[in-house]
């Protein structure tokens, strides 16, 4: 999967979260989770354990900044990398 269609699908995840009352997908810019959505942080680790089971990743503790906690384009790249260290360890 591509980085863009990878976006979309952080965006469809979490919008199926909401309750309906939330903004369209930004077509440019990362807005967080929380403007975006409305996410708690509660609602930001509920998705967390979403993403993990659904593209097989883990978000280890200490890399759980703002950024990857908030960010759908950070989110992106964490996921991105860990299947990309994933890929290296198998060869």
């Amino acid at each position: 999967m591509d980085r863009a269609g990878l976006i979309r699908e952080l965006h469809e995840i979490a919008a199926g979260m909401t309750k309906g009352d939330h903004r369209q997908a930004p077509e440019e810019g990362d807005a967080s989770l929380v403007e975006q959505y409305g996410f708690s942080s509660l609602d930001a680790l509920e998705y967390l354990l979403i993403l993990e089971e659904k593209f097989d990743v883990v978000f280890e503790d200490e890399e759980l900044t703002e950024e990857t906690l908030f960010s759908i384009e950070g989110l992106a790249t964490y996921i991105i990398e860990q299947r990309a260290g994933e890929s290296r360890s198998l060869t």
